[in-house]
């Protein structure tokens, strides 16, 4: 059971919602370098989240050279792999998510097959609106355990999804039950959860979130998990957690929003073996803009800096 959390984040200023990605001004990537190397102080490097997108086998080159590309950098990468096939072409998803594990398994962190795959609607930042996603997230997940153990690869195999409003209504979870059984239990190092209490869905007192994020982590752990075989011996990861500021969002609200996130995360990592906790994101996309989807970050778009990135490096700092 852990004893401290690992830290990660994702650096770059863009993200995904209903209305499409939300986008502004070109990535400097020193001053990302510079930005990452305050947060990490003298502590471990922080995990770089970064997103690789397949949509059928046509995509498939670009996307290992994108790979590639990341790879090169000394960077402790989590990879997230997202299915975005119109086609549904699950065989050749497989495929490619085997083929990233034996060529770059043994230089990224962590491989993530399928984001948000229970996750509808959304073409633009979940696997879900795609056809078959819950069947890509099985397979995806049984190729890449499978190639990690044929190559040696050491990177940590496992999926992300959002949190079950109704966990007992969920159609989701015994499908992947159905198409996995016990082999997709044995090829799962972890299961990852984005989660974004207070921005989607209710909001809710600051007081009230650690209650909130305990209600999530406990529902995640205790009645979705075990539908899929998972039992507790399999940690759960933080993958995506943010707070966007803007109309009705101060600064300062994201600040301490985030920190009682953190710190409920922090509280509950022994009891529910709870072990990463990654930020959505470093930057704004477009600081100019009202919508919540392009201030997620705790920096501005011109990485000048928001009360919530001084006060992440001391927390990085406590907590790990």
């Amino acid at each position: 059971m852990p004893h401290s959390l690992t830290f990660g984040l994702f650096p770059l200023g863009l993200a995904g919602g209903p209305d499409g990605v939300a986008s502004g001004p070109p990535d400097d990537f020193d001053q990302i370098g510079q930005a990452v190397e305050y947060l990490e102080g003298d502590g471990p490097p922080l995990l770089a989240r970064m997103y690789v997108i397949w949509s059928g086998a046509s995509s498939t080159a670009s996307a290992l050279a994108q790979v590639q590309q990341l790879t090169a950098a000394p960077v402790p990468w989590d990879l997230v792999l997202c299915y975005r096939d119109p086609g549904g072409d699950v065989a050749g998803w497989a495929g490619f998510a085997a083929e990233v594990v034996r060529g770059f398994g043994q230089q990224l962190a962590a491989i993530q097959v399928t984001g948000e795959a229970n996750l509808t609607g959304i073409p633009d930042a979940a696997d879900g609106a795609f056809p078959r996603a819950d069947e890509a997230l099985v397979r995806g997940t049984v190729a890449a355990a499978a190639a990690k153990r044929e190559s040696g690869a050491t990177a940590a195999i496992g999926f992300a999804v959002s949190p079950e409003v109704d966990p007992a209504g969920s159609v989701f979870w015994p499908a992947v039950a159905r198409l996995g059984g016990r082999e997709f239990a044995a090829a799962v190092d972890y299961a990852g959860l984005d989660m974004y209490p207070d921005v989607f869905g209710p909001r809710f007192p600051v007081g009230q979130l650690d209650g909130v994020v305990g209600w999530l982590l406990r529902s995640y752990r205790e009645e979705v998990l075990p539908v899929a075989g998972l039992g507790p011996a399999v940690p759960i990861r933080i993958c995506e957690n943010g707070w966007p500021t803007g109309p009705g969002r101060s600064p300062e609200q994201q600040a301490d929003v985030l920190e009682a996130i953190v710190r409920a995360v922090h509280a509950r990592r022994e009891e529910l073996n709870v072990t990463h906790w990654e930020l959505f994101t470093l930057r704004d996309a477009d600081s100019s803009h009202d919508g919540m989807f392009h201030q997620f970050g705790v920096l501005r778009d011109d990485y000048s800096p928001k009360p919530a990135f001084e006060w992440l490096r001391g927390l990085f700092r406590e907590l790990r």
